[in-house]
């Protein structure tokens, strides 16, 4: 029987998967082909970065509003809704006739992806059991950096035949497969599973009132974590979005390198950014703090950041890519953190789906400065005022992260993150 539950729960998080990691390919058809689309129209840096700025806008609000709804939506419809309009956005994009309307048709595809990252942790959070959040965390944690690698990987072969955008068709393709696996996939799993949590959630309702009394300080203690690890989100969507969209046009920029070539090498990104869930993993188990965690790996990319600003006269373009695959390795492991192990782990005191959806709306709160506002700075001084800025960030977040820390160590001793639930 218990055989039986755990395949259960396996491929329902396998499911959820596939899911969100093709999602992202359709997701970031546009980012990884931006400079191709620059190429070919004749466009700036912050024209073509404001398609990108109404996705993440929408995208990041939806993320707010859909995580505090999603407890009435019916899950099974709306994720298979969501991935088959996402897909006719991805078709629209080619056949429409002026680049104007595909900042409208992207900002819509931006609101039929907000559906899916809250309703999938509210997902799981109703069906998995608590030895197997650490799978669902790991594996979820792999989705972001799965569908980068397939649609930058898909991209940059496109491109050297001049065919770019056919990756939009893939990927149109690849979502509506999704859909109807999710579709036909769905009841088999998740009705026994969900009926196992009820029985669980029943036996635990009478200790949880009986705690409820004691949480005034434990909650006004959460807002003050919630507040850090907003800005941990924002920060941290500002440098991985920022990276993954602008480095094939820093890469043609700085080497001189062709537009098929820089996507390429754009790769090592999500390849190392595979890795990111499974350091988080560890590290977190090691130092047994969310923001501790957060806060290392912000600081190691300033490191980074740092020495890609010393070396860039020398025009060591191998350096520069390392330099940022590991820094997209980081940014992986911090966003896994925040919007998967914290809603996951504390799905007994908060809605998992709300939380995450609040945390990833600020998530794009950053995507949505950085697209936009990164291609500006270029456009306007050029991209090694970029690199101070994103060294700005990363080492200010940091700076946060240990004061948090510090006072929270102060203030609630014994506690981890200064949170005591």
């Amino acid at each position: 029987m218990n055989t039986q539950k755990d395949k259960r729960a396996t491929r329902l998080i396998l499911l959820c998967w596939l899911a969100y990691a093709l999602s992202y390919v359709g997701k970031l058809s546009y980012n990884a082909n931006i400079s191709q689309f620059e190429a070919d129209l004749a466009i700036s840096h912050a024209d073509a970065g404001m398609v990108s700025t109404f996705f993440f806008f929408a995208y990041g609000a939806g993320q707010v509003v859909n995580g505090l709804l999603c407890r009435r939506y019916p899950i099974k419809w709306v994720v298979f809704s969501a991935l088959l309009t996402a897909s006719a956005m991805n078709v629209l994009v080619v056949l429409v006739p002026t680049f104007a309307a595909i900042k409208f048709i992207w900002l819509m595809n931006g609101v039929a992806m907000s559906f899916l990252w809250t309703s999938l942790i509210r997902l799981l959070s109703e069906t998995v059991s608590r030895e197997d959040i650490p799978r669902a965390v790991f594996l979820m944690g792999t989705t972001v950096a799965s569908g980068t690698l397939i649609v930058y990987g898909l991209s940059s072969v496109l491109a050297a035949v001049g065919a770019y955008r056919v990756t939009f068709y893939i990927a149109a393709a690849l979502m509506t497969g999704a859909a109807l696996v999710w579709l036909l996939a769905f009841d088999p799993l998740v009705r026994p599973l969900r009926a196992e949590r009820l029985a669980e959630a029943e036996g635990a309702a009478a200790l949880h009132t009986a705690k409820e009394k004691r949480r005034g300080g434990a909650f006004r203690a959460f807002g003050f974590f919630l507040a850090v690890i907003a800005c941990f989100a924002v920060s941290n969507n500002f440098l991985k979005d920022g990276l993954t969209s602008w480095t094939p046009s820093v890469l043609g920029e700085l080497y001189n390198t062709p537009g098929w070539l820089s996507i390429l090498l754009t790769l090592l990104l999500p390849i190392l950014a595979v890795l990111g869930a499974g350091v988080a993993m560890r590290l977190q188990r090691a130092v047994r703090s969310f923001t501790a965690t957060c806060a290392i790996f912000f600081g190691v990319s300033a490191l980074l950041v740092l020495c890609v600003i010393l070396l860039l006269p020398t025009s060591m373009i191998a350096v520069t890519v390392g330099c940022f695959g590991v820094i997209s390795c980081l940014m992986a492991g911090v966003n896994n953190v925040i919007t998967s192990m914290i809603p996951l782990h504390l799905k007994d005191h908060f809605s998992s789906g709300g939380l995450a959806g609040i945390i990833n709306g600020f998530c794009y709160l950053g995507s949505t400065l950085s697209t936009y506002g990164l291609g500006l700075i270029a456009d306007a001084h050029g991209w090694s005022a970029v690199f101070y800025v994103l060294l700005g960030i990363a080492a200010a977040v940091t700076l946060l992260g240990g004061i948090f820390l510090a006072v929270s160590h102060l203030r609630h001793r014994g506690t981890v993150d200064g949170i005591r639930l």
